[in-house]
């Protein structure tokens, strides 16, 4: 069972989530964690075994996402999601840090770094997402949540991240 937030609508199908490549899956679009459990109970009642549940996009949940793993976990059913760790500021993500502190396992993938500079693509391994507004670095006080496909995100590297107006920590 594939699961995904219903306001990730970038590809214009609610039903399904699709690479960048062009591959897709279908999956059941949630506004709520609550919901998952409501299918997955459907699911039972009819097959009476379910074996994972994928969530795509967990970033985007609400913190209760956590309880609701919980839950699957305890009743032996799998579950394994994606999600970015970090938001465009480079901060921690909705429920990722909690997630990530209790998960067994992590996969964790980087793109390669698209910043261009005389005429040629960085190409060192990408751990932030750059957003993009008319052209330029969104600024920090932007806000978090701001669904969009690759002309409104890009993948960068650490040093060809830039968040304009983000606050520089001092020390003493």
């Amino acid at each position: 069972m594939v699961i995904k937030p219903r306001l990730d609508d970038r590809w214009g199908e609610i039903d399904k989530i699709k690479a960048h490549s062009g591959a897709e899956h279908d999956a059941y679009p949630v506004s709520h964690p609550q919901e998952i459990l409501t299918l997955v109970d459907q699911y039972l009642e009819v097959t009476q075994k379910l074996d994972l549940v994928a969530i795509d996009e967990v970033q985007f949940m609400s913190e209760e996402i956590i309880d609701v793993i919980k839950i699957l976990l305890e009743a032996d059913i799998k579950v394994t999601f994606s999600g970015l760790a970090t938001d465009f500021r480079g901060e921690p993500f909705g429920p990722m840090p909690t997630l990530l502190a209790l998960s067994d396992e992590i996969n964790k993938l980087t793109a390669i770094c698209t910043y261009e500079a005389n005429g040629e693509c960085c190409g060192q391994p990408a751990t932030k997402t750059q957003r993009i507004i008319n052209g330029q670095p969104a600024h920090y006080n932007e806000p978090i949540v701001l669904i969009g496909a690759e002309q409104k995100y890009q993948a960068r590297c650490p040093n060809h991240h830039q968040v304009p107006g983000k606050p520089k920590p001092q020390i003493k």
